[in-house]
């Protein structure tokens, strides 16, 4: 419900207006007064020209928003303490074995670091391995197409066909070789990054100041 705060103009324009007396001892005893009533009290004795200007003698009322704040059950703490533990023992392991590269917004951590070195010099290898595919496919498809004139002596269109064939064939051959050979890299980098480094404390000192000027003494 809105309410509009009884302001002294507002108090001296009842005051002064034609309404009952019992009806401005209501509006005149609490500190608000609401829409409703306002309305009324314009359509009663029309006070002002305009019921905006009515509502202008006032200020509206705003009341203070209570903040409801929620006991924190055992259930969470307990998780909370449990999130803190995790995340502290996270943050360990990351000293412990830190990264090869700097910590960013993507978790990175189940990724291998490729230096621009290695990345360079496995594109030269993917270059090379193309050129390689070429030309054994270029040497195959000149070689059958000289050996089936010189020795068959077929027509063009026979020529055509089984040179595209033997080159086709050479294609998929080597493209299948090289896919297994990828396949065999990448699961030797699996079965060598799912090795487990073992550390070992060989021997350990305390440098506590005690200690040290036990020692001394």
């Amino acid at each position: 419900m809105t309410l509009f705060e009884l302001t002294n103009s507002l108090k001296r324009t009842i005051t002064e207006s034609s309404y009952g007396q019992s009806e401005k001892h209501k509006l005149l005893q609490s500190e608000y007064v609401s829409h409703r009533e306002l309305v009324q009290f314009y359509q009663a004795c029309n006070p002002t020209p305009t019921l905006l200007s009515l509502i202008r003698q006032t200020k509206l009322h705003l009341p203070k928003y209570k903040t409801y704040k929620q006991t924190k059950t055992k259930e969470f703490l307990k998780m909370m303490e449990k999130l803190r533990l995790e995340a502290q023992e996270a943050e360990y392991r990351k000293l412990i074995n830190p990264d090869p590269e700097h910590t960013t917004l993507y978790d990175t951590s189940n990724q291998e670091y490729v230096s621009p070195v290695q990345a360079h010099k496995e594109l030269k290898n993917q270059l090379t391995t193309i050129v390689n595919v070429f030309i054994s496919v270029g040497s195959v498809s000149y070689a059958v197409w000289y050996w089936t004139a010189s020795s068959w002596g077929l027509r063009d269109s026979y020529r055509v066909l089984l040179t595209v064939f033997f080159g086709l064939l050479v294609l998929v051959a080597e493209v299948v070789v090289y896919m297994g050979y990828l396949n065999k890299i990448e699961e030797a980098r699996a079965k060598e990054s799912k090795k487990k480094e073992v550390k070992k404390v060989i021997k350990t000192y305390d440098l506590t100041l005690d200690n040290l000027t036990a020692e001394k003494l």
